[in-house]
Parts: C-alpha cells; sequence; structure tokens
C-alpha cells in the first residue's frame, strides 16, 4: 500500500557564490521538500547518521519531523538529471517514528529504515513510491542502520529481550522485507544497554561499530562478519584514557559512523572527549572490511582545537575517497566542517562551504560520496538554538586533481 505523500511547500533554490577547495566546488543549495515553519521541527539523529544516499546518480534523503502532529519518518527523492526533489513521503504510520537510515540499492532505489512503536520497520523507495514495506523486529527495537553493496543490503539495530541487550542484523538479499532472518553480533546478552550501532557492507563482508557500557563507561567497540552470519568477538575502536584522577571514569565517547572506502577498507569516526576543550571528532582507518582497526587519529585542524565539536558523518566511495563532516562553533554559530586526506595521507585543513556557514546554526550533517567523488551532503539549519529548523541538500563537485 502506497503511503500517503504530505504537501510539498515549493522547493527554494538560493544561488550563492560558488566556494572552490582543492577537492569540491558548491554552487547551490536546495531546500529539502519537508513541511517547515512554526513548530516543526526536523532530526537527522539516525545512527551513524546515514540519511542521504546515492543510487545510480537519484539522491535520497530521509528524516523525522512532528509537522503531522508527533513524530514520524518522511523520504525525499531527487531523481537522476532532475533538479526538483519528489514531494515528501510518509513511511511511517505509528503513533511516534524515530531515527531513520537510508541507502541505495541501485537502479534508482533506495532502502529505508526506522524505528516506530519500539519496532523496526523498512520500506524499499523507488522515484515517487514505496514498493515494498514490512515490519522486521518483533522485540523492543531502536537506533537502526542500513548499508547496501551491488544491491544487496544490511539492517542493524539494538534489541531489549528480558535477558539483556542484543545487536541485531539481517541481510537483505531481494526486494522482500518480509521474514528477514537477524543475527545476533553477540549471542549472549548484554546487562548494560548498547547504543546506536552503525554498519557498513562490502565485498570483505559486514562492518559495525557501536556505544557500549558493559565496562561501566561509554566506549566505541567494533565487530566484523564475513558472511553476515557469525561475527567476531568485539575488540575496543577508541583508545582509551583514564586514571587522570580518582574520579575518572575515562574519556566520553559517543555517536560513531562507519562507511566503506576503497575495495574492502572502511572508516569509522566519532565524538570524543579526551580533550580539555569538549568533544573532538577522531576516527580511525579499519582494513577487511572492518576487522581490524588502525591508532586513532585527531579529525579536525588545529583552528579548531578550542571548541568542542559535534554529529559527525562519515562517506566512501568504490574509488578510495573518504571524508567526515561535522559542526562546531569556532566561528561563534554552528557551521558545517569537512575533513578528508590530502596527498600526504594526512587530515587536511578543515574546509568549510559558504552554502553551510554564516549567520544562524547550521548543523547534523549527513554525507555521502559518488563513484565520481562527489561530494552529497544534507544538513539542519535553525535562525537560533530554540527556532524550527529547515532542511539543505548540496552537491559538491569533485575539482581535477
Amino acid at each position: 500500500m502506497k503511503p500517503p505523500a504530505i504537501t510539498c511547500w515549493l522547493i527554494l533554490l538560493v544561488t550563492l557564490p560558488a566556494q572552490a577547495s582543492d577537492r569540491w566546488q558548491f554552487t547551490e543549495r536546495v531546500e529539502v521538500p519537508a513541511v517547515s515553519g512554526d513548530g516543526v521541527f526536523h532530526h537527522l539523529e539516525g545512527a551513524g547518521r546515514k540519511h542521504i544516499a546515492v543510487s545510480d546518480g537519484s539522491i535520497g534523503i530521509t528524516w523525522e519531523d512532528n509537522s503531522p502532529g508527533s513524530p514520524q519518518v518522511f523520504v525525499a527523492i531527487k531523481p537522476a538529471g532532475i533538479e526538483p526533489f519528489s514531494n515528501a513521503l510518509q513511511l511511517s504510520r505509528g503513533q511516534e517514528a524515530w531515527e531513520p537510515a537510508i541507502a541505495g540499492l541501485g537502479e534508482q532505489t533506495f532502502l529505508v529504515a526506522w524505528e516506530q512503536d519500539e519496532r523496526i520497520h523498512a520500506a524499499i523507495v523507488q522515484a515517487n513510491k514505496v514498493l515494498t514495506e514490512a515490519q522486521i523486529s518483533n522485540e523492543p527495537s531502536g537506533h537502526t542502520s542500513v548499508d547496501a553493496y551491488q544491491g544487496k543490503a544490511v539492517i542493524s539495530w539494538r534489541e531489549q529481550r528480558a535477558s539483556g541487550w542484543f545487536i541485531q542484523v539481517a541481510a537483505v538479499d531481494s526486494n522482500d522485507l518480509n521474514g528477514l532472518q537477524a543475527v545476533p553480533v553477540e549471542t549472549n546478552a548484554v546487562a548494560k544497554p548498547v547504543q546506536m550501532p552503525s554498519v557498513s557492507m562490502g565485498p570483505a563482508g559486514v562492518g559495525i561499530a557501536w556505544e557500549d557500557r558493559r565496562e561501566g563507561h561509554t566506549r566505541m567497540l567494533y565487530s566484523h562478519s564475513e558472511d553476515g552470519r557469525q561475527f567476531l568477538a568485539p575488540d575496543s575502536l577508541n583508545e582509551f584514557y583514564s586514571g587522570r584522577t580518582e574520579y575518572d571514569k575515562g574519556n566520553g565517547s559517543t555517536r560513531v559512523s562507519i562507511a566503506r572506502f576503497g575495495d574492502d577498507e572502511v572508516i569509522s569516526a566519532w565524538m570524543d572527549k579526551r580533550r580539555s576543550a569538549g568533544y573532538g571528532i577522531f576516527a580511525s582507518l579499519g582494513s577487511e572490511g572492518g576487522a581490524s582497526y588502525g591508532p586513532n587519529e585527531k579529525v579536525h585542524g588545529p583552528l579548531g582545537d578550542r571548541d568542542p565539536h559535534y554529529n559527525p558523518s562519515t562517506a566512501g566511495n568504490e574509488n578510495g575517497d573518504f571524508a567526515v563532516a561535522w559542526d562546531d562553533y569556532r566561528l561563534g554559530d554552528a557551521d558545517i566542517w569537512i575533513s578528508y586526506y590530502d596527498d600526504f595521507d594526512e587530515w587536511g585543513e578543515d574546509l568549510g562551504p559558504a552554502i553551510a556557514g554564516g549567520a544562524g546554526e547550521q548543523t547534523h550533517p549527513s554525507i555521502t560520496l559518488d563513484d565520481n567523488g562527489d561530494l552529497h551532503m544534507v544538513w539542519m539549519e535553525k535562525q537560533d538554538l530554540f527556532a524550527p529548523s529547515r532542511l539543505w541538500y548540496s552537491h559538491g563537485k569533485r575539482q581535477a586533481d
């Protein structure tokens, strides 16, 4: 059954002076066709911040907002070669829905998953219609994430049972979402809540990272499966600092985002309080699809060292490109910043696109990279912290090396 489309406000094109970097040139931003106005608040808060995806040139964006009177999940598609987005489709139909994620399946088709009334739901969407949808968890569940590779996909989520907490992973091998078989990352329940698992998928298997409090403080853990059916024992992703005072429980860390790049590499980035100025953005590069990781690396440059950083999002592509986006207050208001490896395989100077900076609060970026190396980004804008929000999309054209 096709879900109802909500009325779309006019698509607003705002042409701004082009901003060039040595990697991308951003020329304009487009307002995502979400209802906006007094009392309407949008959220891009899904696990791993996977709110935008590319599928054969088509762009898909998903979010949650309260425009129907309660939190619900929406998707908007911009077909390949067409400038306007489609009208927003309301995917959820329960009392409340939260934290959607999206992945491209090819042929301009997308997989979207979300939490609805404490269960995970998913839909396959093409153009302006839903092809199929289903509830895919039967226990209290949330914090879903998705990824796709060569037309196949994977969905992850956290699940609570009487015995404790689990992270579940289900493979999607066709357009049939009914009867998916979920596999726990760990066979034994975890007593403390596990949170915000972010998943990646590629030729080397399935990689996953999440927030874990089984040691009494939040750590970033990761695991990997070659076949999506049996996962390695979890290992620590973030380097841990503790014992600085008798009250020290260690550096806080939260909101990991994972993305695959190249043949079998992954990047995971997260917020980490090992700095005195609040959260910094740290990352680690993984090999074999996320079966092992290298050392932690500070992503942002020294100009941002005095300020806290928030909401990291990762992206990668088949050609080996990868990037991290976040927001911070180094210029007074919140702005979007992006970093990537330079020619010396180090994190280069932070790029602040003019289309996602300036007056007002520009926050919660979600990014993806297409096979041409172009960067696609969605983010949220408010006049101030308490104002209603709007959603914007921008396309960063890859510059010649």
